[in-house]
Formats: C-alpha cells, sequence, structure tokens
C-alpha cells in the first residue's frame, strides 16, 4: 500500500507538469447563470486638471441605459475614482476615463487579468492594440493631426522609416505636439523609429515668392538616380507643391507624397483637377478633413455611446447563449460554450460595429483618405478615346479610390493600402508590350490564324520573370520585319533579316519599331536592342540585359606531327645531358673495377671499357646484366646509376603518357594583331549590320580594326560568308561569338569532328537592352527589376538554356574527346620509326664487322701466308 502511494506521489505531480500549458478550465460564468461585471475608473485628479467632474453624471449615464436597455440578464458595475486600483479577474471589463501614462499602466495589467479595457485618455496618446481593447482620445476641433500621425505608426498604415515634412508654419504654431508625434518611438507600443527632415513654410508669403521659396525647399530632393522619398505636406499651398513638384518630376514611381487637406481647403479641393498636370507612375494620397462642421461632442455624449454599445453588446450575447442553450444539453453547453477570452473578443467585436453604424459624438472629427491608381492607366485611358465627352473630361493618368477613413474611436478603418502601386506595383493591369520574332531572343510560335501561342527566349524569359514581380499582364503585339523595315545608315543594309545565316544581329532596329515607339502606345518593346547613342534616340534603352563580344572563326590548326613523339618528354638540353652522364659514368665504372686493390674482386665482364658502356646503356633500360661489382666502390656506382634510372624513367614514362593524351597544335590566329601577320590568309569577312563596322570607323581609335574594315568583304547571305574558305584557311569572319559557336556546332553535327578555331580574345562589347517609350516613369522601375534578376541569377541561367556553347568542340566537349581517345597509328609511328632506325644502324654495324674482319684479319692471314 505504501509502495503504491509513493507511485502516485511522484507520477501525479510530474503528469501535471506535462500538461500542456494553454490548457485551463473554462471557469467564468455564462450569463445565464450570472451577471456581467464592469469596473468603471474615472481618475478624479485627472479630470479636476481638465475642470470637469463626470463620475456622477456617467453613474447616472450607465444606470439609465442598463435599466432601459438590458431586460434578460444583469451587469454589476464598481466605481473607482482612483487610478492606482487593482482590478480582479472577476471583472469582464473596465471602463477607464484617465490620462495617457495611466491608460497604458491599466491596460498591461488588465491584460494579466483578462480584462476587456474600454479607455477614455489624452490626445496624442499611442493607441491600444485595436485587437485587445478599444481606446478614445479626447480631442479638441482641430487638434487632431498628432493623434492622426500617432495612428498612423501604431496601425502601420505607413510602413516608412524616414520622411520629410512640409508644413505651414502657422498648423505648426497651433499643433506644437505635431513633430513630436512623427517621430515618437516607442519598443514597447510597438511603435518604430522614424527620422524626419522638417521644412516649414511661411504661409505669410504670396505669388511668385511663395512658389520660389517652395521651389527652393524641394530643390533639395532632385536627383538623376531616383532615390525613394517619402513626403507628408500639411499646407494649404498643397495644390503649389504639387504642380511645383510635378516640374521638377519629384513625382516618378519611387516617390510618395501623402497630403493633409485641411477643413478649410476641403471646399476647393477637387483631386483631378490638382492631378491635373501630374504625368503617369506617381504615388499620391489625400487624407481629406471631412469632419461636420456643426457637430458638437463632449465627453458625456462619448461616455453615453460607449455605455450603449457596451451594453447593447451584452444584450445580444445574452440571446445568443440563450438560443443555444435551449437546443442542447446541460453537458453539450458546458463543451461548447464561451471562455472569457471567447466574450471579450465577441463583445469587442459588436462594440465597434455599434459604434461604427451609430456613432455620433466621437465621430464629429472625420478624416477620409483617397489615393490615386495611375500605373497603367495610360493603357485604359485608350479605350475611351472614341468617346469625345470622356475623352475631354476623364483624367488619363489618374483613378481615385477611397483607402478608409479615421476617426477618434476606431482610428484607421481601411479597405485599401494608402499606396497601393508601392505594396502591388500594376495591380494586374493589362499591358501592351511590342516585340519581334527574333531568335535566340525573341521566339514566337504562332497556330495557323497567326496568333501567338508561345513565346520563349532570352527577352521573352525576362519579360515572363517581370511580369510576376511587377504584378502585371501583358498582351503581345508582334510587328512583321522585312528587309525595307530596318533602320539603319545605310538603306541597303538587310541586316539580320537573313534565313541562311545563323544567329541573330541586334544593332538595326527595324523602323516600324521605332516608329511604333514614338507614339508612346506601349509600355515597352520587348527585343533586344543594341546600345547606341542613346541621347540621340527617340525612345530609352534600359540598363544591359546581356553583353556579346565579337570573335573571329579561322580553319582549325593542324596537329603538331608526333613521328618524334618519344622524343617530347625530354627537351633537347635533357637528352644530351642523359648522353653525357652515360658517357661518363661508363668510364667511371670501368676504372674503378680495373683498379680494384685485390683481384678477386675484378670482374671480368667489367675488364673492358665497351662493356661498361653496354652494361650502363643497359641498366638505363631496365634490362640489367650478367655481372655485377664485388667490390663496394663499384656497387655503389651501380647503386647511384640505378638511382638516376628510376627518376628518368619515371620522368619520362609519365610525360609521355601526357603527351599521348593531349595532342598538341600548330599555333593558330588566337588574337587579333596576329590576322596580319599571316600569310595564308587571303580574304576577311564581317556580317552585316553589325556594330563593329560602326564601332571600327567612328568611335574607336584603332587602327587595325579600321583597317580590317576597309579590306573586309561584308556578307548577308551564305553564299558571301563563304565558310569553305575559312575552312580551307584562306579566310577569317568576325561575327557575334554566339553566332559562330552555332556555326561551329552545326559543322560538328554534320562532319563529327572539329574543322574551325575560335579566338581567344574578345573585342568590343556589344552592350543590349530593351527599349522603353521616351519620358516613361517606369524606366528606372524596369532597371531595378533586371537588376534584381541578375542578382537572383535568373538572366545568366536563360543565356545558358537560349545561348550556344562550346561543349562540343572545347571545353567540357574537348575532354570528352580526350577521356575517349583510342591510341592510333599516328601515336605510335615514332615508336616503329625508332624500331626501323635500329634495324638499320644494326645492319650498317654488321656491314662494318664484316668489312673489318675482311679487311684486317684476312689481310693479316695473307700477309702471314706469305
Amino acid at each position: 500500500m505504501r509502495f503504491h502511494t509513493l507511485i502516485w506521489s511522484i507520477i501525479l505531480p510530474l503528469c501535471l507538469v506535462l500538461l500542456p500549458k494553454n490548457v485551463e478550465a473554462n471557469d467564468f460564468s455564462s450569463f445565464l447563470t450570472a451577471n456581467a461585471s464592469l469596473a468603471v475608473v474615472v481618475d478624479q485628479e485627472y479630470m479636476h486638471r481638465r475642470g470637469e467632474n463626470i463620475l456622477a453624471n456617467f453613474q447616472k449615464i450607465l444606470g439609465d441605459i442598463i435599466r432601459e436597455n438590458l431586460k434578460n440578464g444583469g451587469i454589476e458595475v464598481k466605481y473607482y475614482s482612483w487610478n492606482q486600483i487593482a482590478l480582479k479577474k472577476d471583472f469582464l471589463a473596465a471602463i477607464t476615463v484617465t490620462d495617457c501614462k495611466s491608460t497604458w499602466r491599466f491596460y498591461e495589467s488588465t491584460q494579466q487579468a483578462s480584462i476587456l479595457l474600454i479607455a477614455i485618455t489624452d490626445a496624442n496618446c499611442p493607441r491600444l492594440p485595436l485587437n485587445r481593447a478599444i481606446m478614445i482620445p479626447i480631442l479638441d476641433e482641430g487638434q487632431e493631426l498628432s493623434q492622426i500621425i500617432f495612428d498612423i505608426k501604431v496601425q502601420r498604415i505607413l510602413r516608412w522609416k524616414t520622411a520629410t515634412l512640409l508644413i505651414d508654419q502657422s498648423i505648426l504654431n497651433d499643433n506644437p505636439t505635431l513633430v513630436e508625434s512623427v517621430v515618437h518611438e516607442s519598443a514597447k507600443n510597438h511603435i518604430t523609429p522614424f527620422s524626419l527632415l522638417l521644412y516649414k513654410i511661411d504661409d505669410s508669403l504670396r505669388s511668385q515668392r511663395k512658389r520660389t521659396a517652395i521651389r527652393q525647399t524641394l530643390t533639395h530632393f532632385q536627383d538623376q538616380a531616383h532615390t525613394p522619398r517619402q513626403f507628408i505636406v500639411v499646407s494649404k499651398f498643397y495644390e503649389d507643391i504639387v504642380e511645383t513638384a510635378s516640374s521638377m518630376e519629384l513625382f516618378h514611381a519611387y516617390n510618395q507624397w501623402a497630403f493633409f487637406v485641411m477643413s478649410e481647403q476641403k471646399r476647393t479641393y477637387d483631386a483631378m483637377s490638382v492631378t491635373q498636370s501630374l504625368g503617369e507612375g506617381a504615388n499620391i494620397a489625400f487624407i481629406l478633413n471631412s469632419t461636420t462642421p456643426n457637430c458638437i461632442s463632449s465627453i458625456n455624449c462619448t461616455l453615453a455611446e460607449l455605455s450603449m454599445a457596451f451594453v447593447t453588446s451584452i444584450s445580444r450575447m445574452i440571446v445568443e447563449e440563450q438560443s443555444i442553450y435551449g437546443e442542447i444539453s446541460d453537458e453539450e453547453w458546458e463543451a461548447i460554450r464561451y471562455t472569457k477570452q471567447e466574450k471579450q473578443d465577441e463583445i469587442l467585436g459588436y462594440m465597434k460595429d455599434y459604434l461604427r453604424t451609430n456613432g455620433k459624438c466621437g465621430s464629429c472629427s472625420y478624416w477620409k483618405i483617397e489615393t490615386a491608381l495611375s500605373w497603367g492607366k495610360s493603357e485604359e485611358h485608350r479605350k475611351y478615346q472614341s468617346n469625345k465627352e470622356l475623352r475631354d473630361t476623364r483624367n488619363k493618368n489618374f483613378e481615385f479610390i477611397d483607402v478608409g477613413y479615421w476617426t477618434p474611436i476606431l482610428g484607421f478603418i481601411t479597405q485599401e493600402v494608402m499606396f497601393p502601386h508601392i505594396e502591388h506595383f500594376f495591380r494586374n493591369v493589362t499591358l501592351d508590350i511590342l516585340t519581334v520574332h527574333s531568335p535566340p531572343w525573341q521566339i514566337l510560335e504562332h497556330d495557323s490564324s497567326g496568333k501567338i501561342v508561345r513565346h520563349s527566349g532570352i527577352v521573352m524569359e525576362i519579360l515572363k520573370e517581370m511580369s510576376r514581380m511587377l504584378n502585371f499582364s501583358y498582351n503581345l503585339h508582334e510587328i512583321k520585319v522585312t528587309a525595307v523595315d530596318l533602320a539603319g545608315e545605310d538603306a541597303q543594309q538587310i541586316g539580320n533579316v537573313t534565313d541562311d545565316l545563323l544567329g541573330s544581329l541586334t544593332f538595326n532596329i527595324p523602323y516600324r519599331v521605332i516608329e511604333v515607339m514614338q507614339s508612346s502606345n506601349y509600355f515597352m518593346a520587348a527585343l533586344a536592342a543594341t546600345i547606341d547613342e542613346p541621347d540621340k534616340k527617340s525612345f530609352n534603352y534600359t540598363i544591359p540585359i546581356s553583353v556579346q563580344t565579337y570573335a573571329l572563326i579561322s580553319r582549325q590548326p593542324d596537329e603538331v606531327s608526333r613521328i618524334y613523339l618519344f622524343t617530347a618528354p625530354f627537351t633537347p638540353e635533357i637528352w644530351g645531358c642523359l648522353v653525357a652522364i652515360i658517357i661518363i659514368t661508363a668510364p667511371v665504372l670501368y676504372f674503378i673495377n680495373r683498379f680494384v686493390p685485390k683481384d678477386h674482386l675484378r670482374i671480368n665482364g667489367l675488364s673492358t671499357l665497351n662493356s661498361c658502356f653496354w652494361y650502363i646503356y643497359g641498366a638505363l633500360l631496365q634490362q640489367g646484366g650478367m655481372y655485377l661489382p664485388k667490390a663496394d666502390s663499384g656497387r655503389l656506382v651501380i647503386g647511384v646509376w640505378w638511382i638516376v634510372v628510376i627518376v628518368l624513367v619515371t620522368t619520362y614514362s609519365g610525360n609521355l603518357v601526357a603527351f599521348l593524351t593531349f595532342p598538341q597544335f600548330q599555333a593558330g590566329i588566337d588574337y587579333f594583331f596576329q590576322i596580319f601577320t599571316s600569310r595564308d590568309i587571303q580574304q576577311f569577312g564581317l556580317r552585316n549590320g553589325s556594330y563593329f563596322e560602326k564601332y571600327s570607323t567612328q568611335i574607336t581609335t584603332r587602327d587595325d580594326f579600321r583597317n580590317y574594315v576597309q579590306r573586309s568583304i561584308i556578307y548577308s547571305n551564305l553564299q558571301g560568308e563563304d565558310i569553305n574558305a575559312v575552312q580551307q584557311g584562306k579566310r577569317i569572319n568576325i561575327d557575334w561569338r554566339i553566332n559562330l559557336q552555332l556555326i561551329i556546332q552545326r559543322q560538328f553535327e554534320k562532319d563529327k569532328d572539329c574543322k574551325f578555331s575560335l579566338g581567344n580574345e574578345n573585342f568590343v562589347d556589344e552592350q543590349i537592352g530593351l527599349l522603353v517609350p521616351r519620358g516613361s516613369p517606369y524606366l528606372q522601375l524596369i532597371n531595378d527589376t533586371i537588376v534584381r534578376m541578375f542578382q537572383m541569377g535568373f538572366i545568366e541561367r536563360w543565356h545558358q538554356i537560349n545561348l550556344p556553347s562550346m561543349d562540343k568542340c572545347g571545353g567540357h566537349g574537348g575532354m570528352r574527346q580526350i577521356m575517349n581517345h583510342k591510341v592510333n597509328l599516328n601515336d605510335m609511328q615514332g615508336c616503329f620509326m625508332v624500331l626501323l632506325f635500329g634495324f638499320m644502324i644494326a645492319l650498317f654495324v654488321l656491314f662494318c664487322e664484316y668489312w673489318y674482319r675482311w679487311y684486317f684479319v684476312e689481310k693479316k692471314k695473307t700477309a702471314f701466308a706469305y
């Protein structure tokens, strides 16, 4: 028994510790069995400083509302006049009237006690979290700006980290806490840091002096880089600021402008007329003071509205509980009834709905937010051009939509972001894109009716990704290109409109494309074009999406004869040293063996110089010999010689394998300066419509480039290209490296052999970009998007997929050929030549031996006989 008690005393605490932390009993009573509990805290010291005494009046207002509107239940209310009170967990909600600091202290304590807080407090107080409390600042008429700025930061309506505030001196004097609200930061209240540039406008200035002062202020923000900037404008001269900033091109796609329009200017405000001078792509929003002028607001009225909202919410909760309880059993009710937190969430939602619909007192201050939709609006405007009435009245660049509104009770209620284009860019607007079929940049596939059904290529992939990143859809409009459509300095140039030449060029832009781009009826032209003299063109180029270089193609150099391959591992100096050490080592071995002091240590086989020579030579070839010195001195010579032999043979064998594996070629033409030094080259070719021709004759100072162009044959077809002359080594052609790679690939696929060589030098970098209409507000946006694609590696990957490589005749392809190389007769002919040469020398020596025997031996015998 004691053992079981001990076990349970250990297991039970352990189980309690391991229970999930969020599991708790629903011990808060239902409204069917207990009244709701409400704490009312009115700080008498705070009200005394304000010169008001509302506690007694609040008791009467709340009592009358409960008695008249709560029929099915009850609310127990306790009143406190001291702000240091610590509320117990028994309370469902608390209404407080105290200063900002005490309000936030109350909020922290009520969160620990799980009490819904409904607070009335000072103006310029950071708003309590909207999903956990209701806070109503006490605002005097015309003093809402500071609280609006606070709410913008707390509710993150604007997610700025820095801003420029342009404000009238008189407005700043009337709102001394405005700047403090803008720069206020608090990690505790989730208010992020905010840096501010403050420029005060002297609103006593008039006419031209006023405009001059505004222009001088805005001059600090002019730059060509379109640096993103945020502006808050609180001025009665907002129309002049819009006009001046527009003339200074400060309404570009990266800048954000928030204009506060005060009640005095609201009567004459017209968004369309204000923005009539602005171009497409601006980000501008207006926060309009739409406060009802004859509305009378008081704290007693606000208390009555809050009390009514709370009581009606409790009444709705009671009715809901009664309807559910009557349909289910007690056990089911206990399982599904509201927890305290769920009740508070429901009450908070009901109260906001009531105040949004029936609020009168606190809604006297009402600020409406309008924002402009401008990106891509010129595309939509063309649909209305046929209607003269709409054409005259409609602002083609702007459409204003309601973002939401602000009231002191609810803060900001928004259904849209204040600057939609900053968050969502083009908002899925359909844009018209111009393009031309030009592989590998733009590859268009059509159906039987001529409609584009598929598009690919480097430029098309960039367009697809750009549409995803900038959130727009597009319609492709193809321009059919013929030879007469090309715009070039020479009317006879037909550029890259040749069906038989491989690859393409981008220097000559079709004339119809230029003509259409001048009308600015298209968002951009999705076609690759060489960036050439951008300041003189009627359109803009984007930053380069590719840089193509020129190279030369020539005949593949012949392989060096391998008949002397066996001598290649060593240089002539090594071979000379090898012969010398053989000649030196043999006499050394002979003299050491000859002068050994003891007769029995002498070896007869090494007693002649000839025998020692053949022994050293045989050891070099690792064949050894019949004799080995017996004396230590002779053995030392042989031992050292064997070490030398091991090093020599190992080095020779390893290098011989390398020379067998990697063939050597004769010197080819790899650099431009070598072109004119080669005696075999008789012709020079240059593709028509290339940027190299203009660069060599009009831009560069290199005489060799100019000389080449003057002597070259400009070709536009396969006959003029004369690739056979290149293969025979009589001609050199210059073109884009990628186009020459296509030629090499086609030849390799046909002959399964590499017969052409590309030069190692890349010369004349040709930058390629896309086309954007002159004055387009989206040029910098498109450029930044292209930069991001480069940074993510997309464009490099599309180049690898769509452009040719040298895998077949260079790089990995060359390595594959080396790895699959089989030793053939060309590799081994040197070995057979050595054998033949050895046979011939042996026959010659045999002849010498016979001659020696006949001449000397037989002659001596004859003389002896006489």
